[in-house]
């Protein structure tokens, strides 16, 4: 009898585990979200948060960081089943770190929509290419400068003072406006019209020069480590 007892008192703590720590689902994909890229080190998300419908509980395996390009409202419900309601301006920035667990709800109509990044890998370089994209002298702010990714936000004016953007590090440029960009060093220039929400992704090693040509569309630079 003393040999079947550790057996079960074993097999009865696992289970208790289990029942205490449920296996929950990753945030994507889900209804209401968009892949728009992944590689190896990322994945960009288009996401919105329609009013009354809630995700699943759900739990961020990866760390994350975006930014929202409409305005709205949420409802974040933690595992304890408290709430918090809030609105969200146009160009917030948002990290969220791995591990984070929770359920979202759009609150309002309109509702809110992001471009959100998942970091796919752990951890970045030791030593990250530096910054001689320029968009530091180009009037636009710092948001963020962690281990992971250096957020800049700004507007990205046309004409000869204008950025040229030429990726130093790979780089998700997410608009928040309406304008013209045009591209070269891939072949024939090629322009294309940019709007709030719209997401264009420069590889560090990429021959690929962006300015914009028409307008002045609020910018956000997500440069990755």
């Amino acid at each position: 009898m003393t040999r079947l007892t550790f057996p079960l008192v074993a097999i009865g703590f696992a289970s208790l585990l289990a029942v205490q720590e449920p296996s929950l689902p990753p945030p994507f994909p889900r209804p209401n979200a968009t892949k728009l890229l992944e590689t190896q080190q990322i994945a960009v998300w288009d996401i919105v948060w329609p009013k009354g419908q809630p995700t699943a509980m759900h739990r961020h395996p990866h760390d994350q960081v975006g930014t929202y390009y409409a305005r709205g409202g949420r409802v974040i419900t933690q595992t304890d089943g408290t709430k918090r309601e809030n609105m969200t301006e146009v160009g917030n920035l948002s990290t969220t770190r791995k591990g984070t667990t929770h359920i979202e709800e759009g609150a309002t109509d309109p509702p809110l929509r992001a471009v959100f990044i998942e970091l796919l890998q752990d951890k970045g370089p030791a030593a990250p290419a530096p910054d001689t994209s320029a968009v530091s002298r180009s009037g636009a702010k710092q948001l963020l400068d962690d281990d992971r990714v250096t957020v800049w936000d700004g507007a990205w004016k046309s004409g000869a003072g204008g950025l040229k953007y030429h990726a130093s590090r790979d780089t998700v440029i997410v608009f928040l406006d309406a304008g013209k960009l045009r591209s070269t060093g891939t072949g024939s220039p090629a322009v294309s019209e940019v709007k709030a929400g719209t997401m264009r992704f420069l590889a560090h090693d990429a021959a690929e020069t962006l300015e914009v040509i028409e307008g002045a569309p609020r910018t956000m630079f997500f440069q990755l480590k």
